[in-house]
Formats: structure tokens, sequence, C-alpha cells
């Protein structure tokens, strides 16, 4: 037996699939196994499996054809794997598995405060992406939101780059019930996180402090003014008085 030509190092990101094309020539009455090199651990000999992972299965059992695929990878995925004939001395293909993890950011501070009635957009960075996940997941206080096509709206796409992608979450004239956490959940794995505050009508604190300042100065200036005139009102009538 022989194998043919096959792309032998996989590149993935995070959360996608992988599949290994091992190709067999000849095989006549031989078996084809995979076994994961990182531990020695089977995974299939022939078409039974040994692993108790049910990401890993054979997608084409077809003579001669082997392809392995893993669904949802994750970093500790990353490494090699082997294609093992059993002939005497055993032949094998080794493929090797790198793992793209992208990272994961909320636009903006921690914090965002939002007048009531008004809109508000969520933007969740995903970047080192080789392609847009497949999904990315928006929560508030723990429960996902869906884009119900009403109020609340998610939008993801690629930008320019090629290497970042954009979820946004658009929440129309929000109110006290949309305050809270919300948590950005990609299918490449990693979350970010970003707490809405919504204001009835109010100013923050430091912007009701410096208008009471503003007005106890104003005060103040009001009363010395008030006095001044006063005094010379009474300044001039004592100097009537005196012409007479």
């Amino acid at each position: 037996p022989y194998f043919g030509d096959a792309e032998t190092e996989i590149t993935v990101q995070q959360g996608e699939a992988a599949f290994f094309n091992c190709h067999v020539f000849n095989l006549a009455n031989q078996t084809v196994s995979w076994m994961r090199t990182s531990d020695g651990y089977p995974l299939f000999i022939g078409n039974e499996k040994y692993i108790n992972d049910q990401r890993f299965e054979l997608v084409s059992r077809r003579r001669g054809q082997n392809t392995l695929k893993l669904k949802f990878t994750n970093a500790s995925d990353a490494g090699n794997f082997e294609c093992q004939v059993s002939t005497n001395p055993k032949i094998s293909q080794i493929f090797k598995l790198n793992i793209i993890v992208p990272s994961v950011s909320v636009d903006g501070q921690q914090e965002k405060h939002v007048m009531a009635g008004s809109p508000v957009e969520l933007k969740c960075y995903i970047k080192n992406c080789l392609k847009q996940p497949t999904y990315v997941f928006w929560y508030m206080s723990g429960s996902r939101l869906l884009d119900s096509g009403g109020r609340v709206k998610v939008r993801t796409s690629m930008l320019n780059t090629g290497v970042t992608a954009l979820s946004v979450l658009s929440i129309d004239k929000v109110d006290q019930s949309d305050r809270g956490n919300y948590t950005c959940k990609p299918a490449s794995g990693g979350e970010a996180s970003i707490s809405l505050h919504v204001l009835e009508g109010e100013k923050p604190a430091g912007l009701h402090h410096d208008q009471t300042s503003d007005s106890n100065q104003f005060k103040t200036h009001l009363g010395l003014t008030a006095i001044l005139v006063l005094s010379a009102h009474n300044y001039f009538l004592k100097e009537i008085y005196k012409g007479f």
C-alpha cells in the first residue's frame, strides 16, 4: 500500500470543523487506523471507534479513502494526527492541526450610559479571524437575546481588513428593563462584556453638582449686588437731606 497526495497541514479557526483526508492505494486486506500522536490514543481502528468523544467521526469509509472529521475544534486539539496502515512494518501519514484562536472585545469602556428612550448600539470585535464566525450570540444578564426584528437586532459581518468580524447589537428606545450586563460570545470561543445603565431623564451626579455650584455662586453674586445698590441708595438719601 501507499499514500496518495494530501494536504497534511490543516489550519482552522477555533469552533470550526477540521477534516483529515487520508488516501491509501493498494490497500488489499490491510486496516486503516487513526491515532492521536500526543498521547498515542487510538481514535479509530478500521471503522470501530475507540475514543469517547462525539466530535470525532469518519465521514468517508470507502475502500482506500479515509476522512477523519473533528467538529467544534478548540485550542487544545492542536497537534499531530496519524493515519496508519497495518502493514509490517506499519506505514503512516502525519497530519498537523493548527488552531487559530480569535480575540474578543467590546467597543468602549466597561460601562455605557444612555438616556431612556434613546437607541443604543453595542459593538463586539472578533479579531484574528480566518472567516466570519458561524454565529455570534449576545446575552443580557445570562439570558440569550434573539433578533426578533423588533427593538432588538443583531448583525454580524467581516470588516474590510478580512481578519476582523464585527457583531452589533442594537436596541431601539431603551428603558429600565434593558439595563444590565451584556456579553458577546462568538462560535470561535472567548467572550467580552459591557454594563448598560439607563438614565431616566436625569443628568449624571457630576452635572447636578456643577449646576448647584453655579446656582449658589449666582445667588451670592446677586446678594452682593443688592447690598451695594441699597448702600448707594442710602448714601444718596443722606446727601439729599444734608442739602435741606
